[in-house]
């Protein structure tokens, strides 16, 4: 698993959200469309398991995943954590209005849907906490130190885990609309792609990990 791992996981990712957003709809008797609706939900959801799948893979392989996320830390300060936070945030809605104009002509509205009240506030707190937890550690933590070991290759290092990153958008929520897809993985890969380059030449999640909260929080309801 130490030599294929670093490869898989990221593309398990992307066909994680996928299965679950279409056995949500079969069990639920709903269309991809209205189960898209409660794409903040089974994001949630895929993100506790893809947790606790990292933290079963690190122990088979002789480490933590509290290592897995201290992976070499640097020293970061408040000053560069709000940096990265401000980056991520202009990198994030630069890409959804850019790209947004070229795939359709115009901005498409907010995915975000209406869920019930009450689960809605507690999700605005699972979703950013488990995302962090989950994406960063997955795709820089463990993905691109693992491929850079294997191979020696620091652009493929950086390059496939970003890929799939920005892959994964495309998933989420789960639509047969490829103007739907093409715009969420392209929103997202320059966001991801200038993050693997910061993290390559830092080795420190912690601020990344900031940042992504703080982005997600206006997208937990």
């Amino acid at each position: 698993m130490r030599r294929v791992g670093p490869f898989i996981l990221p593309l398990f990712r992307s066909a994680l959200f996928i299965m679950v957003e279409v056995l949500f709809a079969m069990l639920t008797n709903q269309s991809l469309e209205q189960v898209s609706q409660w794409w903040s939900i089974i994001c949630t959801v895929c993100n506790i398991i893809t947790i606790v799948l990292l933290m079963i893979i690190c122990k088979s392989e002789g480490t933590t995943y509290k290592k897995l996320i201290c992976y070499q830390s640097g020293q970061h300060n408040l000053k560069y954590t709000l940096l990265i936070v401000v980056l991520m945030l202009s990198l994030g809605i630069g890409g959804m209005y850019g790209f947004g104009f070229m795939v359709y002509g115009y901005v498409p509205v907010t995915m975000v849907q209406p869920i019930p009240i009450w689960l809605a506030a507690i999700n605005v707190i699972l979703l950013p906490l488990t995302i962090v937890f989950a994406e960063l550690p997955l795709y820089f933590g463990y993905s691109l130190n693992g491929i850079e070991k294997i191979t020696d290759n620091k652009i493929l290092s950086i390059v496939y885990p970003t890929f799939f990153y920005a892959l994964q958008h495309s998933f989420i929520p789960l639509l047969y609309d490829w103007k739907h897809i093409l715009l969420r993985f392209l929103s997202f890969l320059p966001l991801v792609l200038v993050l693997g380059i910061i993290y390559c030449k830092k080795r420190e999640l912690g601020s990344l990990m900031i940042g992504h909260a703080i982005l997600d929080l206006a997208t937990g309801t």
